[in-house]
């Protein structure tokens, strides 16, 4: 995966986020206790974090937290399209050495791949609670599942990201596959 896999995960979600109506914010999500509103807004903390960890800065994550939570619904578009393009001129820019997140040190690869990973995951639980498209590449997706396949294998037997995977056909489309593989239920 690269920083392009990652723009077009950002700007499919983006897309997908401004198309939607005042009420779609509102729907629920295959993520348990989060509607629309509150996934894009998970995504916007996370963008927000990673950069200012990628700065060497550890982050203050209730306060990232507390800053997004008063945006209104309708700005959430412009802002996940702006800590997108802010995130990855960090990565772009991002030496070696690892970078103080929540989940421990990490290099900018791994800040990478895990948030490309999420932005398609939470883009594709956006997509399914309001039932408009996530127009993200085949081969983007296909890279993102296989990144994911190997980090699930450094995980302890007892640890998943989300939830277990679940059943999905294996002619199922690259982004169902890595739903179904942290936890959701594509079908």
């Amino acid at each position: 995966m690269d920083l392009e896999d990652l723009a077009h995960t950002h700007r499919a979600v983006a897309w997908l986020a401004r198309g939607l109506d005042a009420s779609d914010w509102s729907r629920a999500t295959p993520c348990e206790e989060w509607d629309v509103a509150a996934v894009v807004r998970h995504l916007v903390i996370g963008e927000q974090a990673f950069t200012t960890a990628l700065a060497g800065v550890p982050y203050d994550l209730p306060a990232v937290a507390a800053e997004v939570a008063d945006m209104p619904d309708a700005v959430l578009p412009d802002v996940l399209e702006s800590a997108g393009e802010t995130l990855r001129d960090a990565l772009a820019v991002a030496g070696p050495g690892e970078f103080p997140t929540g989940i421990g040190h990490l290099p900018a690869r791994a800040v990478l791949e895990l948030r490309t990973i999420e932005t398609l995951t939470h883009g594709w639980d956006v997509a399914r609670a309001t039932g408009h498209p996530l127009d993200v590449p085949e081969e983007v997706a296909e890279r993102a599942l296989a990144a994911s396949h190997r980090l699930m294998t450094l995980l302890p037997p007892d640890r998943t990201p989300f939830a277990p995977p679940q059943p999905v056909d294996d002619a199922a489309p690259a982004a169902d596959r890595l739903a179904a593989l942290l936890g959701r239920r594509p079908d």
